[in-house]
Parts: structure tokens; C-alpha cells; sequence
């Protein structure tokens, strides 16, 4: 039995008493359950801060609605506010390709601003992916294009073809990456390999600033196509 090699090995091997091995035992157990308790009090902490971080999206999406007179019905299942138009109502008002077009305007949503209950409320995305979506549009500071999506991890893509249509990038990038100011801690991005911002960096202490795209082009080794994946993101401002 193992636990008598243990035993062994502790208590004759090692010359520990019964009573320092029961100390040893202890102590294990104690720094174990403080481990836990670290561990869940990080965790309990990072819920916070996500749901405290949340816009309020779909706030401005039902007063939006609202100005627009257009009924709402509340899923009752649901925490979350979860709204569809209730388009019985515009029957004799609207045809049925206007119901079609109206349908499609009320779940319109801009990727650069909506929350995770708005990812939620679209079919297919549960809590994980909408955490997921967020935290890389924050790395990558703000998506320009939809087709951006794509990269995040596990995101069918087949799912984003069919709901390409409801997406728009609103306002775009929200972060820029300072290519004249940023200090190395500063200079990161997904997009960006380390060897090429080591080369950028090594260039501007020898150099100076960067002008515009033809000073990049200036770097020796330069990968421009990565430089031009970025280029929604770069700032050429001292």
C-alpha cells in the first residue's frame, strides 16, 4: 500500500515523528483550502467586474423601439431582457416584405458596442462565446469589419456567414496603436508578431519618427503584409 511506503519513508527514512507528520499533514491541508478559497474570491471578483463593465446596450435598443411605437413582448423565461417585435400588429399596415425588412432592422447590431446580453439574445451564443467576443474585440481594439469575427476562437463560421447581414461596425476602432509613441510594454496587438515590432522599435530609436507608410516601407526585413493587416490600426502621430 503506498500509504504505508509513505508512512515509512516519513518516519523512518526521514526520522519524523508521528507528531511532525501529522503537523506536515495539516499544513498540506490548510494551504490547499486557502488555495480554493484564493482561487474563488479571484473568481467571484472577475464576475463582478464583467458584469459591472456591461453596457447598457439594449437599454438603447428598447428606447429606440419604443420611440418607434413598435409593441414589445418580454420573455418571461429569461433573466435577460430578450425583445421581438410583434409583427401581427402591423398586418394590415405593412406587406410581408416590409415585415421581412423590419424584422431584419430590429436585430441589427453594432459589434463595437454591444454587450454580452446582446450576443446572448442572438441564437447560438451563450455566455462563454459573448465573453469570448469581448475580450478579443478589447485586444484587438475594436473590429472594422465583420469578417473580423471569424477569428475569434471556436465562432462557427458558417453561423457568422448567415447572420453577416445583422452586423455593422459602427463607429470601427476605438484603440489605436501609436506607432511613434508607443514604448515596448505598450506595443503589443494580435495582429502584430514579436520580430516585427522589434524591428519597428530597433528602426524609430535609430531613425526617428515615422512619417507615414513609406517610411515603414523604409525597414529592412519589413513583413508589409502584416503592416497592412494593421493599418486600420496604426497612428502615425508623434
Amino acid at each position: 500500500m503506498w500509504k504505508n511506503k509513505v508512512h515509512y519513508y516519513l518516519r523512518f527514512t526521514l526520522g519524523m515523528t508521528r507528531s511532525e507528520i501529522l503537523g506536515l499533514l495539516s499544513l498540506f491541508i490548510f494551504l490547499l483550502l486557502a488555495d480554493i478559497f484564493s482561487r474563488w474570491i479571484a473568481y467571484q471578483s472577475q464576475q463582478q467586474m464583467t458584469n459591472f463593465s456591461q453596457t447598457t446596450y439594449w437599454t438603447k435598443t428598447l428606447i429606440e423601439m419604443e420611440k418607434s411605437n413598435q409593441p414589445l413582448r418580454t420573455n418571461s423565461k429569461r433573466k435577460s431582457p430578450y425583445y421581438y417585435v410583434d409583427h401581427q400588429s402591423y398586418k394590415s399596415t405593412f406587406s410581408s416584405k416590409d415585415l421581412k425588412r423590419d424584422k431584419k432592422q430590429v436585430w441589427q447590431i453594432d459589434i463595437n458596442q454591444a454587450d454580452s446580453l446582446a450576443w446572448i439574445a442572438l441564437p447560438g451564443i451563450g455566455p462563454a462565446f459573448a465573453k469570448r467576443i469581448l475580450a478579443y474585440r478589447d485586444k484587438l481594439g475594436g473590429f472594422y469589419r465583420t469578417a473580423q469575427l471569424k477569428e475569434v476562437y471556436g465562432l462557427d463560421t458558417l453561423w457568422i456567414n448567415e447572420h453577416s447581414s445583422q452586423f455593422h461596425v459602427g463607429k470601427g476602432v476605438f484603440r489605436h496603436l501609436y506607432i511613434n509613441r508607443s514604448d515596448w510594454k505598450e506595443f503589443r496587438h494580435p495582429y502584430l508578431p514579436y520580430r516585427q515590432a522589434n524591428l519597428i522599435l530597433n528602426y524609430r530609436k535609430q531613425h526617428g519618427l515615422f512619417q507615414n507608410w513609406e517610411d515603414l516601407k523604409k525597414v529592412q526585413q519589413l513583413d508589409e503584409a502584416v503592416w497592412q493587416r494593421l493599418s486600420p490600426y496604426l497612428s502615425f502621430e508623434p
